[in-house]
């Protein structure tokens, strides 16, 4: 090894420059935990209901994971992105799944 290598390894781990940084805490308020409320847009809700000629009602949304075909997808992506630039409700992916649930759930008497 050349002297220079030997001579840094001999001085060891550098030190640092300036004494331990003070660092400034500030108190957090903790609030307690309340119970979250359902994710609805309640303006799009009454929107969705008032076309089909219906009273809007409180709907509460639950998160389902399921394996669709691989067409599926993007073709959604695709109705939902395009439903959005021209503002055709409904135009999030979520609605358009629940409409079209909804609807094949009320057909096959799953749903009333």
């Amino acid at each position: 090894m050349p002297p220079e290598a030997l001579a840094i390894i001999a001085q060891g781990a550098p030190k640092p420059q300036t004494q331990n940084p003070a660092v400034a805490v500030d108190t957090v308020k903790v609030q307690p935990a309340t119970t979250p409320r359902p994710s609805v847009d309640t303006d799009q809700l009454a929107r969705a209901k008032s076309e089909k000629g219906r009273e809007p009602e409180n709907v509460a949304i639950a998160t389902a994971t399921f394996r669709l075909p691989a067409n599926i997808p993007p073709a959604l992506l695709k109705a939902s992105s395009e439903r959005k630039i021209k503002k055709i409700h409904p135009f999030t992916q979520q609605d358009i799944v629940a409409e079209a649930l909804t609807e094949w759930l009320q057909k096959n008497g799953y749903l009333l």
